[in-house]
């Protein structure tokens, strides 16, 4: 009966820790994905600025989520 309180216990924490790091890994990968994607926008047109293409992938990215 003890090493069940022990699971529950383990299962509650680890449940809560993950909920907590969700928030904070979900900004750092969408940051990630628009990094990849401004440098990608670049490249792929000469005549897009660096803001233009932040813009257009936020949005991009929003849209998908």
């Amino acid at each position: 009966m003890y090493k069940n309180y022990k699971l529950l216990l383990f299962l509650g924490v680890t449940i809560i820790f993950l909920y907590f790091s969700v928030g904070k890994y979900e900004e750092f990968s969408l940051q990630k994905s628009v990094s990849a994607c401004v440098i990608a926008k670049s490249k792929i047109k000469k005549n897009m600025s660096p803001q233009e293409a932040r813009k257009v992938c936020e949005v991009e990215i929003k849209q998908n989520r």
